[in-house]
């Protein structure tokens, strides 16, 4: 027989309480569960009756019994009087034989009386409880609210009751938690085990990476996966570059497909349809978490914008420019192929490449004739456009200049001189030289000391004084004629070009855009020619004017018009001539605000010390420094007044600091890109007087002695101690006194009387 118990709080338990032939009292069998900490509470009270045939049974001993026999037909009913009143009646068959007590197995192990059970919010568990026994054992279930169950079927909409004993909880919540004991019990006995449920909550997480960036090649698919763990479940949920929010019906685990990109081909391709943040969220009740993949459409293949500037035409000694654009993702590179198909570089002399692809021809020569190829490239692919370049048919120049011109050239004895004919022309102009006593010499020359280069140069070596004259050059061809008449003078001594200012200057690049105007004073003999080089390494020669940028004849002034931030850098101006080279530079830089280092901390000083407060600028231009001091005086140079220094570092120096000295000094720094301060609040710090040493209270000496009575005093500012003057016996008191206060000290002079002595006649006093 079998009896469910429970306890004032109705906790259950079921025993073996008879056995035919057995005496009954009521001592029900206590498991003992893992212990918890919470409130034990009292030891239940049980109240049993028979239901007829009235018999008498015996309590079960600790001992696990084989064997059990009852009556046919027999009940036991048992009940428990407490908040829930519960009456059951177990029937059991007439057994046969022996019985084998119930005993719950998993796994056909004999199983733990008791449990861990965790599980997630939302998730179904079931409990398996299995049990051997003999006869087969019934299974009933005691829940955590103290409900007993023992039929099969479903419970509510959270649980049910399995045909084989398994106890299910479909969606786990908070309420779910607690302690489910599974009872198998049969007429030889029970057997228990205890399923403590823990119930977890987790908020979701994307197990894929927070963010990601993907490009894809315009009408290729992308698939975009977002998977999350979470309890209970999480939902997810897309979120396209449009805002449009969809749910993850396309595929089970949240992947997102979008078929076939699109993108605009319109030739600027500012729009691309399918680009953009695609956006997962993962939410259940705890939270959310989100994962975004940026999608981008690419790469694209270079294509150059424009192929319509095939054929240029170029004007000799002019520039020449030709453009090149091309979009494409990645951005494309543009490389620019000379005629003689080498790659032209930004560093050239003779070239220039702007930011937006355009090649520049600084100077156009009839060696610049050919075809030009602008290459744009990326990881994508080329692009390519060729330009033709002609030059217009022009009768021939010297030097850059038609008709006749002339100048003077001053050599140095027994040193080479080269005499410079560029004769430009389209056709290409025949260059002769007539030389001083009716010598012709023609292009190519070498003969003694004259040689007529294959560029019109003549060079003249080891110049004597007899060679001085006019040597003209003629350029000829079917369109006209050009002339250039060199007077050559010869002389002894020659002077290196030289500059009287400082090798570099440092400019500043002004607020207002003004333009900035680089000189080049060079002194030589014969005069120095001049050439500019720029901070990108362009040279500039006299009379050449490139952007902003301008070099006058003559002088070698460089005009910088409207300059920039861009424009900064170092500029070189170089002298040259026969005797040497030299060279001045000029930084350019943009102008800054000046900027004070240091603190605004107060500053404490003793009175009668030296006060320094420095005042260290950081700008450009150099900025002015003015003091403010506290009674409102302001230095704005250097300079000494009283006991006040300005000193040429910017550092305001105070002497013999006094109590009125005390108050803020203020630094001013300007220059004309703004201005800042610094304050300096100053306390002078002084102290009353006070006597450290003094003599006691009486002094006792004898007469015609000496004595000395010390009286050393402390104090700021300085004291003025008034020492006393030793008279006759009585007392003596010292002074000491300053601006604060005073303090004194007294002492009691007395003789002590001594026999007669003639040479102590005189006392001798020191103080």
């Amino acid at each position: 027989m079998l009896s469910k118990l429970r306890n004032r709080y109705r906790q259950a338990q079921l025993d073996r309480i008879s056995q035919l032939g057995k005496r009954v009292t009521t001592k029900p069998k206590i498991s003992h569960p893992t212990p918890r900490p919470h409130y034990q509470p009292p030891t239940p009270s049980y109240n049993y009756w028979p239901v007829p045939p009235t018999t008498s049974l015996p309590v079960p001993t600790n001992r696990p019994y084989s064997t059990a026999s009852v009556l046919y037909s027999s009940r036991w009913h048992y009940s428990h009087w407490g908040p829930r009143r519960l009456s059951t009646a177990l029937p059991f068959p007439n057994l046969m034989g022996s019985g084998v007590k119930p005993r719950i197995t998993s796994v056909n192990t004999v199983s733990p009386h008791s449990r861990e059970v965790p599980v997630y919010l939302g998730k179904a568990i079931s409990l398996d409880c299995v049990a051997s026994g003999k006869p087969q054992a019934q299974i009933s279930w005691i829940l955590p609210d103290r409900t007993f169950v023992r039929d099969v079927g479903a419970l509510d909409r959270s649980a049910s009751l399995l045909a084989n004993g398994t106890l299910r909880i479909q969606s786990a919540n908070f309420s779910s938690k607690g302690d489910y004991r599974c009872i198998a019990s049969n007429a030889a006995g029970a057997d228990t085990v205890t399923f403590h449920i823990h119930v977890a909550a987790l908020p979701p997480t994307i197990n894929e990476e927070a963010s990601e960036s993907i490009v894809i090649q315009e009408g290729r698919s992308v698939y975009v996966h977002c998977t999350a763990k979470g309890a209970p479940a999480p939902v997810l949920k897309w979120t396209l570059p449009a805002g449009v929010h969809v749910k993850p019906s396309h595929l089970p685990d949240g992947t997102m497909i979008n078929n076939a990109l699109q993108s605009d081909d319109s030739g600027t391709r500012s729009r691309r349809y399918d680009e953009g943040d695609y956006t997962c969220h993962a939410k259940n009740e705890l939270g959310e978490d989100e994962m975004k993949v940026s999608v981008k459409v690419g790469p694209d293949v270079p294509r150059i914008t424009s192929k319509a500037q095939l054929l240029l035409t170029a004007r000799l000694g002019e520039s020449a420019y030709m453009t090149c654009q091309a979009t494409g993702e990645p951005p494309p590179t543009i490389v620019w192929l000379s005629p003689s198909n080498d790659v032209i570089t930004s560093s050239s002399s003779l070239y220039q490449i702007l930011d937006d692809g355009t090649l520049v021809i600084k100077k156009v020569t009839l060696a610049d004739q050919g075809k030009y190829a602008c290459v744009a490239r990326s990881s994508a692919g080329d692009d390519i456009k060729n330009i033709k370049i002609q030059v217009e048919p022009r009768e021939p120049h010297i030097n850059e200049q038609g008709g006749r011109s002339s100048m003077k050239v001053l050599a140095v004895s027994y040193q080479t001189t080269l005499l410079d004919c560029r004769a430009e022309g389209k056709p290409e102009p025949h260059v002769s030289w007539a030389a001083p006593y009716g010598l012709s010499l023609p292009t190519p020359y070498l003969g003694g000391r004259f040689q007529v280069h294959k560029n019109g140069s003549l060079e003249l070596r080891g110049v004597r004084k007899t060679d001085e004259g006019q040597y003209v050059c003629l350029a000829k061809n079917n369109l006209g004629e050009a002339s250039l008449a060199i007077e050559l003078e010869v002389a002894s001594i020659a002077e290196k070009p030289s500059f009287a200012m400082p090798n570099i200057e440092i400019l500043p690049i002004k607020q207002d855009g003004s333009d900035v105007t680089l000189e080049c004073p060079a002194r030589g003999k014969p005069n120095p020619e001049f050439v500019w080089i720029l901070p990108n390494g362009t040279a500039l020669t006299p009379g050449t004017r490139l952007q902003h940028f301008t070099h006058y004849r003559g002088n070698g002034t460089l005009r910088i018009a409207q300059p920039v931030t861009a424009d900064k850098g170092v500029y070189r101006c170089l002298a040259k001539n026969v005797a040497g080279t030299a060279e001045k530079r000029y930084a350019l830089e943009p102008g800054r605000k000046p900027v004070i280092r240091g603190t605004t901390g107060g500053m404490k000083i003793t009175f009668g010390q030296i006060l320094n407060l420095p005042c260290s600028v950081d700008g450009w231009p150099q900025a002015s420094i003015t003091w403010t001091l506290p009674n409102g005086l302001v230095l704005d140079k250097p300079q000494v007044i009283g006991r006040i220094t300005f000193l040429s570092n910017g550092t305001l120096q105070l002497r013999e600091v006094a109590t009125f000295d005390r108050g803020t000094y203020v630094c001013k720094a300007t220059n004309t890109f703004g201005s800042s301060a610094l304050s300096y609040p100053v306390a002078v710090m002084v102290y009353p007087p006070s006597i450290t040493n003094a003599p006691p209270s009486i002094t006792r000496v004898h007469r015609g002695s000496p004595v000395t009575l010390n009286c050393i005093a402390a104090g700021l500012p300085n004291l003025v101690i008034q020492d006393p003057v030793l008279m006759n016996s009585g007392i003596y008191k010292c002074n000491a006194k300053n601006v604060l206060g005073s303090d004194f000290k007294a002492t009691y002079l007395q003789e002590k009387k001594v026999g007669f002595n003639c040479w102590q006649k005189y006392k001798h006093i020191k103080t």
